[in-house]
């Protein structure tokens, strides 16, 4: 049973038959080159991958010469799609349980792809902007940190939230990947503890200092792994710990991560061994402000669609994080992929035909006067 638009629902199932985790996307972006170039426009393909390490680069596609704004989504999933059963419900579609659906970003790319070939194929007039698909948003956001838009790009538009159509996220934290390896001096801990560093001592003590769990209401902190050691009877002499700081707020971030290597620099010297922390963003906060353009162009569009536009705050991140830092003012947008990352994703019907009507009025050049 399909209760939205059949070519819409066609697509999307098109899309998620395809399989194309991270690093392996190129199969999607040669479904979409092809789409688009079938509607009679000029997609390429970019360098990113030398960086990314992707099979493909992102696609870009500009229409009517790319004007000053950008719609994007990404081409990986989390997870395979290899297999993926379909099943229509009343309301929505999942998958049969035994993969995910792909609905993140799948949705988002179903949502421009029917808009645009809808608006070519009855002659509805069309706005100058740009298309992008990347790589690699499921693991480092490198595909749209990679990103090279035209200068003339001032605004985006990101289909790829997991909230319902409607709701938009125009504030998101940032984050600082923590990569802390401890040099200690191994030793046989029976024979001769006494001229051995443990490392993992040196670890634990100054993880005793770590401010896990939630900092204040902006921000946020973890070590997730831990890793060392090579037998019982060795005083380890190497412990390798990843974590990471969030927050709205850069400067508390790097606050955070300095006091972070001063505990493991200090516990370090104190055994006699030596600690590396490294400190790198792997995506910064973003607030757009509602007095912006992109904002209100956006509730005037959600509205006239006669949806209920809500904004709100992210703490994952998003290529929308990477558009943001490059000075691209971006809203990333509900698409209502639900579950993501799960075998209980799933999309509903009207979110999926939402989003492409979102898409459209965002493209029409008789939509909403900048």
């Amino acid at each position: 049973m399909m209760k939205t638009t059949d070519d819409l629902t066609s697509l999307f199932l098109e899309l998620i038959a395809i399989d194309g985790v991270s690093g392996n996307e190129k199969p999607v972006a040669d479904y979409i080159v092809r789409f688009l170039t079938g509607l009679g426009f000029s997609p390429f393909t970019d360098d990113a991958a030398a960086i990314t390490g992707s099979n493909t680069g992102n696609v870009i596609c500009p229409i009517n010469g790319g004007g000053d704004f950008v719609l994007l989504c990404h081409m990986d999933t989390a997870r395979p799609t290899l297999g993926v059963k379909p099943v229509f419900h009343e309301d929505r579609i999942t998958s049969d349980g035994t993969t995910v659906l792909g609905v993140d970003d799948r949705a988002g790319i179903s949502a421009l792809l029917y808009a645009l070939k809808k608006a070519v194929t009855e002659n509805i007039p069309l706005r100058p902007f740009t298309l992008a698909f990347t790589t690699c948003e499921e693991t480092t956001l490198l595909g749209s940190q990679s990103l090279k838009l035209d200068p003339a790009i001032q605004s985006g538009f990101v289909f790829d939230s997991y909230l319902p159509t409607g709701t938009f996220v125009n504030e998101s934290c940032g984050a600082v990947a923590l990569n802390i390896i401890i040099h200690g001096k191994a030793s046989h801990s029976g024979i001769a503890p006494e001229k051995g560093i443990n490392a993992i001592q040196i670890a634990v003590e100054a993880l005793a200092k770590f401010p896990f769990g939630r900092i204040n209401a902006d921000t946020t902190a973890n070590i997730g792994l831990i890793k060392g050691g090579t037998a019982t009877n060795v005083v380890p002499d190497f412990v390798q710990l990843e974590g990471e700081i969030r927050s709205k707020d850069v400067n508390i971030v790097d606050r955070t991560a300095r006091e972070v290597e001063r505990y493991f620099h200090e516990t370090a010297a104190k055994y006699g061994g030596t600690a590396e922390v490294g400190i790198i963003w792997d995506f910064r906060p973003y607030i757009i402000s509602p007095e912006s353009r992109e904002y209100q162009r956006l509730v005037q569009v959600m509205t006239s669609l006669g949806l209920e536009a809500k904004a709100a705050m992210s703490w994952g991140g998003s290529d929308a994080n990477s558009l943001n830092a490059k000075g691209i003012r971006t809203i990333n947008l509900g698409t209502g992929a639900q579950n993501p990352h799960s075998n209980e994703e799933c999309i509903l019907y009207e979110d999926l035909e939402n989003s492409a009507k979102i898409a459209m009025q965002l493209i029409m050049d008789d939509s909403i006067d900048n």
